[in-house]
C-alpha cells in the first residue's frame, strides 16, 4: 500500500482549541477549530459518500499511521481495506460505488481512516479538494 498526500490542514493540529469531532450529516465531517494567530479558524474535512470509517487513538498508532499523514489527508493506494469491503458486499453492489481509502493523523486525537467517494477541505479559506 502506498500513501499519496492530497492536502494539508491550513492550521496545525497542535493549535486546536476545540475538537476534533467526527459528525455524520452530509457525509462524514472531521471538524476542528484552531487558533490562527489569535483568530479562531473553523476547519473541516468532509468525506463525501462514506462507506466505512475507523479511528485509532494515539496509543495504537504505528509510525505508518503518522508518517506522511500528520495534518495531511492522504489516499491509500492499493488498500487491503477497500478490497475487504468490496469482497464483503453483496455481488450486485460490489462494484457500484467509488471507494477510496483516506487517512489523516491529528495530534492528541489519533488516526482517522475513511473509505469514501471523495474528500474536500471545508471551512475558512478552503481551497483544496480531492474529488473523483
Amino acid at each position: 500500500m502506498e500513501k499519496q498526500p492530497l492536502f494539508s490542514l491550513p492550521c496545525p493540529s497542535t493549535a486546536v482549541i476545540r475538537g476534533p469531532t467526527l459528525v455524520q450529516d452530509r457525509g462524514l465531517q472531521l471538524s476542528l477549530v484552531c487558533d490562527d494567530d489569535g483568530r479562531e479558524r473553523a476547519i473541516g474535512v468532509l468525506f463525501v459518500k462514506p462507506r466505512a470509517f475507523r479511528k485509532r487513538e494515539e496509543t495504537y498508532c504505528t509510525a505508518w499511521h503518522v508518517e506522511g499523514a500528520y495534518d495531511t489527508v492522504c489516499e491509500i493506494k492499493g488498500s487491503d481495506w477497500v478490497a475487504e469491503l468490496r469482497n464483503d458486499a453483496v455481488p450486485e453492489w460490489r462494484d457500484r460505488w467509488v471507494m477510496r481509502h483516506f487517512m489523516i493523523y491529528l495530534d492528541s486525537f489519533g488516526c482517522v481512516e475513511v473509505v469514501a467517494e471523495s474528500v474536500v477541505l471545508d471551512g475558512d479559506g478552503a481551497k483544496n479538494s480531492a474529488g473523483t
